[in-house]
C-alpha cells in the first residue's frame, strides 16, 4: 500500500492537479494539510475520481488550515475519535483495511502555534492509538524543521518520538527555498515495514510530495466492469438481411400475445446475439478531460522549468518566476475547464449534466453544516426573529399611509373548467414519437439501442407489430406485470378491447 502527503494550500484550488498526481504516482491514501476548506464546501463538489474523502476543517470556521485524507473508494475506513487538548494542531486518524488493519493519521501545526501545547497534545494523540497494537503512520506538516536541532521545539519532538519508539521516516529537504527545510514528516511505529520512502518534487504547492510503501498490507483494487452490447463493429445492412431471411411462422402460428412474444424473442435474440453479442468491459476512471488541452499541457511544462530553474539557484527571482508560471497553470485550467463545458452544452445537454455529475458535483446527500458563520454570532437568532416580526407591521403601515377612503371595485369571479381523458395511441402516432426521439446511446433491457432499433428494416420493424393478433394499428399500455411473468419492464401491447 502506498501512502503519501502533501501541504496542497488549498484543495479546491488544486483539486483537477491533485486527481492526476494521484493517478500518475499510483497513490492509495494521501494526507493532505491546509486544504483551506470550511463548511460552506461540500463533500460532494470534491471530486476525485475512484476516491474517496474524509476531512477536518480548522475548528471554530477560522480560514487557513483543515486535514483531509483522501483514498481509494474500496477501501474500509472507520474514524479514531483521540484526546484534544485544545492546542493549535490539526489531526484526524483512521483506522484502514479489513483483514490487515492500518492506522493512518494526518497532522498539521501551524507556525505561528505555541509548540509546548502542540507537542503535548500530539502525545497524548499518538499514545492513545499506539495503544490499539497495529502498525501506525502519521503523515503531517509539523513545522518542525529536523535538519536544525538548534531551533525550538526540534529536540522535544525527535525526544517525544524516541520515548514512544516511533521513527521519522524522511531524511531529504520536503520545501525548497533559499533555506530548504525539511517540516514534512512521516512518523511510523514499524519502520521495517516502510519501503521506498520518497521526496518527490511537486508543481502543485511549495511543499514537495513525501510517500512511502507499507509492506505486508495489500487491498487488491476492485475492478468496476459493466456489461453491454457490442455495437462498435455491427453491420446494419446484414442484420436486417438476417431478419428478413429469418423464419417468422413461429409467430403467427400462435394464438395469444404472450406465446407471440416468446416466439418473437426465440427468433429475434439469436440475430441480435450474433451481431451484436454482449461484452464485459472494465470501466476506468477518467481524469479531468481538459488537463489534455494544449494551453494547459504548454503551461504545465513552463512551470516544470521555472521549478528546475529554481532548485538550481534558489533565489528571490526564481521563485517569484515560479509563482507566475503556478497562476499561469491555474488560468490555463479555469479557461480549459469553462471551454470544455461550453462545448459540452452547446453540442450535447444530457452528457453536459453527466459531466457535471462526473467532474463537478456527485451526487448523494449534502454534508451537514457543522459550523457556519451565522451560528458563531449568539445574537444571529435574534436578528433573524425580529427581522420577521418587523414584516408584518411594517406592511401594514404601507398600506394605511397608501389608503385613500375609496373602495376598491370587486373583482368579477373568474370560472374555468377543463378535463382530459387519455385515449389509445395509433401506430401512426406512435411511429413519429419513435421518429422523434434522439438518436442515443439510451438502450433497453436487452441492450438494443435506439440508434440501432432506427436503422432495423421497416418490413421488419412493421411485422413485429402487424403480427400481434387483435387490432394491430391501436396500442395500449398496460399492466405488464399482470402479462407475462418475464416482462420486467413497460412495453406497449395490443388493445383485444379495440373495434
Amino acid at each position: 500500500m502506498r501512502l503519501g502527503h502533501l501541504n496542497i494550500r488549498s484543495v479546491t484550488a488544486h483539486l483537477d492537479q491533485l486527481a492526476q498526481l494521484l493517478m500518475t504516482y499510483r497513490l492509495d491514501i494521501i494526507c493532505l494539510t491546509e486544504t483551506f476548506l470550511n463548511s460552506d464546501v461540500d463533500d460532494r463538489t470534491l471530486i476525485v475520481p475512484g476516491y474517496q474523502i474524509l476531512r477536518r476543517d480548522r475548528p471554530g470556521g477560522g480560514s487557513g488550515g483543515g486535514v483531509a485524507i483522501l483514498l481509494r473508494s474500496e477501501l474500509r475506513t472507520k474514524e479514531l475519535q483521540t484526546p484534544a487538548a485544545g492546542s493549535a494542531l490539526e489531526t484526524l486518524w483512521l483506522q484502514v483495511g479489513d483483514h490487515a488493519k492500518i492506522i493512518v493519521g494526518v497532522g498539521y501545526r501551524p507556525p505561528s502555534s505555541r509548540m509546548t501545547p502542540a507537542l503535548d497534545d500530539l502525545q497524548r494523540q499518538l499514545a492513545d492509538v499506539l495503544a490499539n497494537d497495529l502498525p501506525t503512520y502519521l503523515l503531517g506538516d509539523f513545522n518542525i524543521d529536523t535538519l536544525r536541532p538548534a531551533k525550538p521545539g526540534v529536540v522535544s519532538y525527535l525526544q517525544l518520538l524516541q520515548e514512544l519508539s516511533l521513527h521519522q521516516l524522511v531524511t531529504s529537504p520536503t520545501r525548497q527555498s533559499e533555506n530548504p527545510t525539511l517540516i514534512d514528516h512521516i512518523v511510523t511505529n514499524r519502520p521495517q515495514t516502510a519501503t521506498e520512502t520518497r521526496v518527490t518534487p511537486c508543481d502543485i504547492s511549495d511543499h514537495d510530495l513525501i510517500s512511502t510503501t507499507v509492506a505486508g498490507v495489500r487491498e487488491p483494487r476492485q475492478r468496476v466492469t459493466v456489461t453491454v452490447r457490442s455495437t462498435r463493429r455491427v453491420n446494419t445492412d446484414a442484420m436486417c438481411l438476417d431478419l428478413l431471411l429469418a423464419d417468422w411462422s413461429g409467430v403467427t402460428d400462435c394464438d395469444n400475445i404472450s406465446d407471440m412474444w416468446t416466439a418473437f424473442l426465440a427468433t429475434w435474440h439469436p440475430i441480435i446475439d450474433h451481431h451484436m453479442p454482449m461484452r464485459t468491459l472494465q470501466l476506468r476512471h477518467q481524469a479531468y478531460p481538459w488537463l489534455r488541452d494544449e494551453e494547459v499541457q504548454a503551461a504545465m511544462a513552463a512551470r516544470r522549468r521555472a521549478r528546475r530553474a529554481r532548485d538550481r539557484a534558489p533565489s528571490e527571482s526564481t521563485q517569484q518566476q515560479l509563482r507566475t508560471c503556478r497562476n499561469a497553470v491555474k488560468t490555463s485550467l479555469n479557461r480549459a475547464c469553462a471551454a470544455f463545458f461550453e462545448h459540452s452544452y452547446k453540442y450535447s445537454r444530457p452528457k453536459t449534466w453527466k459531466n457535471v455529475r462526473q467532474f463537478l458535483v456527485a451526487s448523494g446527500k449534502a454534508r451537514p453544516r457543522t459550523t457556519s458563520p451565522a451560528a458563531a454570532d449568539q445574537q444571529w437568532a435574534n436578528k433573524l426573529n425580529d427581522h420577521f416580526a418587523s414584516i408584518g407591521p411594517s406592511v401594514a403601515a404601507a398600506l394605511a399611509e397608501s389608503d385613500t377612503g375609496e373602495r376598491l371595485p370587486p373583482r368579477p369571479p373568474r370560472v374555468c373548467s377543463g378535463s382530459f381523458a387519455p385515449r389509445p395511441v395509433t401506430l401512426p402516432e406512435l411511429s413519429t414519437a419513435l421518429s422523434r426521439m434522439s438518436t442515443s446511446r439510451a438502450a433497453g433491457p436487452d441492450g438494443i439501442t435506439v440508434h440501432i432499433s432506427s436503422g432495423i428494416d421497416e418490413r421488419v420493424d412493421r411485422f413485429s407489430l402487424d403480427g400481434f393478433p387483435s387490432s394491430p394499428d391501436t396500442f395500449i399500455l398496460g399492466d405488464v406485470n399482470g402479462h407475462h411473468p418475464d416482462w420486467d419492464a413497460a412495453c406497449l401491447e395490443p388493445d383485444d378491447t379495440a373495434a
